[in-house]
């Protein structure tokens, strides 16, 4: 029968254990986590995603016209004035404020389409809130789909 005299780990072995621990740790952690900068790109994106889809609801329920510039975002929450109007009115289109916002805590901006144009323009300005940028500080327009992918 084989038997040791050794009894548990040497200090080197121990130390070796734990820094492969701590490494599995913080490769999870960032893993799970992620990037806050990349998180909000990312909700910003879903939420425009909503804005848009209730845009597109709204047009539907009004003859395919899309909120005035006047009425902006706030069309899709409150219903409006005139009779005519707020009969076709089927809202609220969106519940909650909040997406209203990006995730940074900005409003959208939104323009309402002239004349021939169809297309509406949606977007927000990121995390520095301002035109141009690059990565989580770029802007997100909803014309420019490749803006949308985050």
């Amino acid at each position: 029968m084989y038997c040791s005299n050794r009894r548990g780990l040497t200090p080197s072995e121990t130390l070796i254990i734990a820094v492969l621990v701590a490494a599995l740790g913080l490769t999870l952690a960032w893993r799970f986590t992620g990037d806050p900068a990349e998180q909000e790109r990312r909700e910003t994106i879903e939420r425009m995603q909503l804005v848009m889809d209730a845009l597109e609801r709204y047009a539907m329920d009004h003859g395919g016209r899309f909120p005035t510039n006047e009425r902006g975002l706030q069309a899709l929450m409150e219903p409006p004035s005139g009779e005519i109007e707020t009969a076709r009115w089927r809202g609220p289109y969106i519940d909650d404020s909040e997406v209203l916002h990006d995730a940074w805590g900005a409003p959208f901006y939104y323009v309402a389409p002239e004349g021939d144009d169809h297309l509406y323009r949606l977007w927000s300005y990121g995390a520095n809130r301002a035109e141009g940028g690059t990565g989580a500080e770029a802007d997100i327009q909803s014309w420019n789909r490749s803006t949308m992918i985050p």
